[in-house]
């Protein structure tokens, strides 16, 4: 197993990338704890790898709030007695469509506080918690709009970019103490695609569909064996790297 008896923490854990990541790790043998906002989620999230005899928990969290961060790790260290893993994976996806004279300054705020602000907080109080044990791992769920220009998609793109620079900075700082710090940059996601097809109909789906050379849409579980790599020790010498996972879709 890849990542026996290493204790993660995740973001964002009851949906999506986070929630296949969570599986997957507890999969290779982590302890997994997860957190977000929405407790049924994370509950259905923790009860799937239960019944796969996996080891996971939940604590709800708003992870903008700072005394909440603090808590997410003492009560994961108080169970597992250490963490050694953390993937800032949370992310929301509001008032884009806007060019910035059109944008809401409320929706600058509710996303940055989540999409930056929150990776902040994460990443600072976790440190002490590696420190303890001589290194470990910190991965960030970027995006491919970190890298390129979107028309009206100024507020998600200025804070991928964000956790781009944020993961760099991080990774020289703390590169001494064995902390490596890396990010994952998917293009689209989509776990369900019956769904995506029923909310975007067919004709707009498949156009997505084809901005994409592989010609499918990523999966959570794509993205989650990327994560898997970069939490573990096969990546041992990979610090302050972006990987693009993205069908394709960047080379265009």
């Amino acid at each position: 197993m890849r990542l026996e008896d290493k204790v993660v923490v995740i973001t964002g854990g009851g949906t999506g990338i986070g929630r296949g990541t969570a599986i997957l790790f507890a999969k290779e043998g982590a302890k997994v704890m997860i957190a977000g906002r929405r407790e049924e989620t994370l509950r259905e999230t923790v009860e799937i790898i239960r019944s796969n005899n996996g080891s996971a928990d939940y604590v709800v969290t708003d992870i903008s709030k700072s005394e909440q961060v603090k808590r997410l790790f003492e009560t994961t260290a108080d169970k597992y007695g250490k963490i050694d893993i953390l993937f800032n994976n949370a992310a929301i996806f509001t008032g884009n469509g806007n060019d910035i004279s059109e944008l809401k300054e409320e929706d600058w705020d509710t996303l940055m506080d989540i999409n930056l602000k929150a990776q902040f907080l994460c990443s600072k109080y976790v440190i002490p918690y590696l420190r303890k044990n001589n290194g470990g791992s910190i991965i960030f769920t970027s995006s491919i709009s970190a890298y390129i220009a979107q028309k009206k998609h100024v507020l998600y793109n200025t804070a991928k970019g964000g956790i781009e620079m944020m993961m760099k900075c991080m990774a020289l700082d703390f590169s001494k103490e064995n902390i490596r710090v890396n990010s994952v940059c998917p293009a689209w996601v989509e776990p369900d695609m019956e769904l995506f097809r029923k909310n975007h109909g067919d004709k707009e789906a498949e156009e997505i569909v084809n901005l994409h050379p592989i010609g499918r849409l990523g999966t959570p579980e794509d993205v989650a064996y990327a994560v898997l790599y970069l939490a573990s020790d096969e990546s041992s010498w990979v610090t302050g790297t972006s990987l693009i996972i993205d069908g394709g879709y960047t080379l265009q």
